[in-house]
């Protein structure tokens, strides 16, 4: 007797056991045949085949897919600042239900919040599928987003870095930029180049393409500050981390350790942003770097590419450049507030064929993939690092040094009406260049920005 009530107590916990891995993830059993269909939403369709869908195809040509595309969404909310981007895809997917899902970070928190998603950890498990090849920090940032829980990966990331011109470092007799500085002192190195030359051969320490509010902003969110705060909705524009933001921009430009192109006029359209291929479009807004007048500037991966165009079409000798990690808060060291997620891949909660979903994942996800995308590196990094050790004769480590900061961005769509941010940042670049030119104290500046910026949240959120 008691011989068989232990064999009954074990096959009672095998049995417990058995039910916990297969009896609620029945869903993950083997595809029968290899056999199976899933339903994707990607942007259009003869993209999703050139990414992803023509390499998957060969890996597993009994899956079908049926693509859904979202392209219309996209050029609507381009066109329309009001148009709200994931109401009208939470409508879509209500309308086609897709097994996988492609979000960008805010359409996924959304979406984990509600419910919509499903928990991939067991199937990462239960496939002893590997996440340490993934950059530092990144799983631990998708899990934060989820509450904890693992509901998706995401193949790639953008991110900027410190760009170098190494001879004029090397003709000073100034050392480079290295990982891990703060912007602090990353300033006081560019002012180091602020009396080597002056005139028309003015050499700046470092070159911002987009401004001064730009260079305010890029500190700011080193330090996860937040332009409203989402509970009261006032604006935060008069606390300490902001000011300080706003005195180590102005300094910098006025004192030439930075070259901040001026506000733009009415009607001006911005150039330097990104670069496309349209050299004559982006050459004369970085045209300080390429020329040897800049020692530093902060840029995507696209900028190398635009090196080496500039230096071919210009016929003008290649700069000898080299790369550093972006700027960082001191208080967190280890995090970059550059790093953004743009394609994560989810499986809807109430897909019928989460296996074939999760196959395609994984893939999407995988070390083959990521060795397909490492090279042919342009605006996207593989998150996966270990598949990306050469950008054009350097080292990657720079774009790797850092984890990805859990909150990185200063203004939260939550709290921030359509139409604020641009208003705000006309008034903004006024108060910047105020005080850039000594007209008004740090003080006087920002106190006159907190009432007039308070006033304009407050008369947009009426007016919406």
């Amino acid at each position: 007797m008691l011989k068989n009530g232990k064999t009954v107590i074990m096959l009672l916990t095998i049995m417990s056991l058995l039910s916990g891995c297969f009896g609620e993830r029945s869903e993950l059993a083997p595809l029968k045949d290899g056999k199976g269909k899933i339903r994707v939403v990607y942007q259009d369709e003869d993209r999703f085949y050139s990414d992803y869908g023509n390499f998957f195809k060969m890996m597993n040509p009994d899956i079908d897919i049926e693509v859904i595309s979202e392209a219309e969404l996209f050029d609507e909310a381009e066109k329309n600042e009001a148009f709200n981007l994931i109401d009208e895809k939470k409508k879509l997917l209500d309308k086609v239900k897709p097994d996988v899902l492609f979000l960008n970070e805010s359409m996924f928190e959304a979406f984990a919040q509600e419910g919509r998603l499903y928990d991939i950890e067991p199937a990462i498990n239960q496939d002893q599928y590997k996440l340490d090849g993934f950059m530092p920090g990144l799983i631990d940032r998708l899990r934060a987003k989820g509450n904890g829980k693992l509901y998706e990966l995401t193949p790639s990331f953008e991110t900027n870095v410190i760009y170098y011109n190494s001879n004029l470092f090397k003709k000073h007799q100034i050392e480079p930029p290295n990982g891990k500085m703060t912007w602090k002192e990353l300033l006081d190195l560019a002012e180091r180049f602020s009396s080597v030359d002056s005139g028309k051969k003015q050499v700046y320490g470092l070159y911002q393409t987009r401004g001064a509010a730009s260079l305010m902003y890029d500190i700011a969110a080193a330090s996860a500050l937040k332009l409203v705060d989402a509970k009261s909705g006032k604006l935060l524009i008069d606390s300490d981390g902001w000011k300080e933001a706003i005195k180590m921009a102005t300094n910098s430009v006025r004192n030439k350790a930075a070259y901040a192109p001026p506000p733009l006029e009415e009607g001006e359209q911005l150039e330097g942003y990104e670069y496309t291929g349209d050299l004559k479009q982006y050459s004369r807004s970085n045209e300080l770097f390429y020329m040897g007048q800049a020692a530093m500037t902060i840029q995507a991966p696209w900028f190398a590419f635009f090196l080496r165009d500039i230096t071919y079409y210009s016929k003008t000798p290649e700069i000898d450049w080299g790369i550093a990690a972006a700027p960082v808060n001191p208080a967190k060291p280890d995090e970059s507030a550059y790093v953004k997620l743009s394609e994560i891949y989810a499986i809807s909660a109430d897909s019928p064929n989460k296996r074939a979903a999760w196959e395609f994942v994984k893939f999407v996800n995988g070390p083959e993939m990521a060795q397909v995308a490492g090279k042919a590196v342009y605006a996207k990094l593989p998150t996966r690092s270990d598949n990306f050790k050469d950008f054009r004769g350097r080292e990657t480590d720079a774009f790797y040094l850092l984890k990805p900061m859990q909150a990185s961005s200063v203004s939260d769509k939550k709290s921030i009406p359509p139409g604020f941010q641009a208003e705000f940042d006309s008034l903004l670049s006024n108060a910047l260049k105020s005080l850039i030119d000594k007209e008004k104290t740090l003080d006087d500046a920002v106190a006159e920005l907190q009432i007039k910026g308070q006033e304009m949240l407050e008369r947009l959120r009426e007016t919406k």
